[in-house]
C-alpha cells in the first residue's frame, strides 16, 4: 500500500510495569538473528529493580487486606442514622 517494508517485534508483558525481561527476550532473539552481541547487564539490573518494586507493592496490598487487631465494633456503632 505505502510500499514500505517493516517488522514488528513484540514481547509479552503484564502491562502494569515497564518490563525489561520482555525487552531482553525480544532483543535476544533479534541479536541472534542478525548475529550481533548485546550486553544485557543493564536490562537484568532494571529487571531486578522492577521485581523489588513489584514485591513492595504486593507486600503493601497484602498488609492492607489483613484485619486490624482489636475487637470489631458492635453492629449499632457502624450505622450513620440514629
Amino acid at each position: 500500500m505505502f510500499q514500505m517494508e517493516g517488522v514488528c517485534l513484540m514481547g509479552e508483558t503484564s502491562g502494569y510495569f515497564v518490563d525489561p525481561r520482555g525487552a531482553q527476550a525480544v532483543l535476544k532473539i533479534l541479536s541472534q538473528a542478525i548475529e550481533v552481541d548485546v550486553d544485557f547487564r543493564d536490562l537484568e539490573s532494571k529487571a531486578k529493580e522492577i521485581d523489588r518494586i513489584a514485591q513492595r507493592i504486593h507486600d503493601s496490598e497484602k498488609g492492607a487486606n489483613e484485619p486490624t487487631p482489636g475487637p470489631s465494633p458492635a453492629r449499632e456503632d457502624i450505622g450513620y442514622i440514629g
